[in-house]
């Protein structure tokens, strides 16, 4: 096995593709959930089961203290402009907006073109490693991503053909059907805990929980989980969270949507599109390259990583035997020739 530990990132080789690449498994700098936790430990299981290659971060993404390697870099005069902004830390909308797209603050020149040199590296070395990439992230246990386990990302067909991945996670849904259900209790289980941590951190923010009281950002996050209770909770829930929306009536409600019998299971660009970093990624939207990416559920990360990453080799292993990727280049690059 060949390892090479590079300014923002660690790349261990043994063969060539696939590649396996968790891009937010940085450190959790400030907050913990800033940190794609657990997506590392599902890429490894699938590397250590398939071989090839895999690529981990190693800084966080907090745009002032690290590089978020999946947004795109931003101008100089951005990431300058910005660097305060982000130090005064009060203007939180303008901050979500530019979180939303860019990848990095810098204070000065010199720190910009440091970042962006690391920005650059990681995404150069990940294209020139492989042809087979899957990009491995966390998505929260929220309610609004139930009843999903895993969403797979094909950037909307550019990273590999739509029809074929249809077809594929669909037998992967009938292969492990009963293995999702027989972990559905336990899922919901971390989705009510998940709301509750969601609920309490707003409420030590604004002294109560209120949609009226809450900045844009934290109005997003309860209005998706809204959605998912509209589509799961009985309406005599519902309809007491419309005529008393609080702390207490929004919990019920979220446990009134958990009840339904709804079965876990992977899904299909159900809640990612992929579209960020999308610059980035261009080169890879061709048939030189296949890409997709996994979002894991941080429940079936955490609790089941081992059956996450066989589901992800599985997925891979289908594709890479479907006739449209049969004849796929594979590259050899050696360790050296990035260095």
């Amino acid at each position: 096995m060949d390892r090479s530990f590079l300014k923002g990132f660690t790349v261990y080789r043994n063969g060539t593709d696939p590649v396996f690449v968790a891009p937010h498994c940085g450190p959790s700098f400030e907050t913990p959930t800033i940190r794609d936790d657990n997506s590392d430990t599902v890429a490894s299981k699938c590397w250590l089961k398939t071989g090839g290659t895999l690529v981990f971060s190693n800084m966080t993404r907090k745009r002032i203290w690290g590089i978020d390697l999946n947004r795109d870099p931003p101008s100089k005069e951005l990431a300058l402009k910005m660097y305060p902004e982000f130090m005064a830390d009060k203007n939180r909308e303008k901050l979500k907006r530019f979180r939303s797209k860019y990848a990095f603050v810098a204070r000065n020149s010199a720190d910009y073109l440091e970042r962006l040199k690391i920005y650059e590296t990681f995404w150069g070395t990940v294209g020139n490693l492989g042809s087979v990439i899957i990009l491995v992230h966390r998505k929260f246990a929220r309610l609004k991503n139930y009843p999903s386990l895993m969403d797979i990302i094909t950037f909307e067909g550019k990273g590999v053909d739509m029809e074929t991945i249809k077809g594929i996670v669909e037998q992967i849904n009938k292969k492990y059907g009963k293995k999702f259900k027989s972990v559905a209790n336990d899922y919901k289980k971390y989705v009510m805990l998940e709301s509750r941590r969601i609920v309490d951190r707003i409420t030590r923010i604004y002294n109560e929980f209120s949609l009226g009281k809450m900045d844009a950002e934290y109005r997003m996050f309860i209005e998706q989980d809204l959605n998912a209770i509209k589509r799961f909770a009985e309406k005599s829930a519902q309809e007491e969270l419309t005529n008393n929306f609080n702390k207490k009536t929004f919990l019920a409600a979220a446990k009134s949507a958990l009840k339904a019998k709804v079965t876990p299971e992977i899904t299909l660009e159900n809640f990612f599109k992929g579209r960020k970093a999308l610059s980035v990624k261009q080169k890879f939207f061709n048939k030189q390259f296949l890409i997709i990416e996994a979002e894991v559920n941080a429940f079936f990360g955490y609790w089941h990583p081992g059956l996450a990453a066989d589901i992800i080799v599985d997925i891979v292993t289908m594709l890479r035997g479907a006739k449209l990727y049969k004849n796929l280049g594979i590259k050899q690059t050696r360790m050296e020739d990035f260095l």
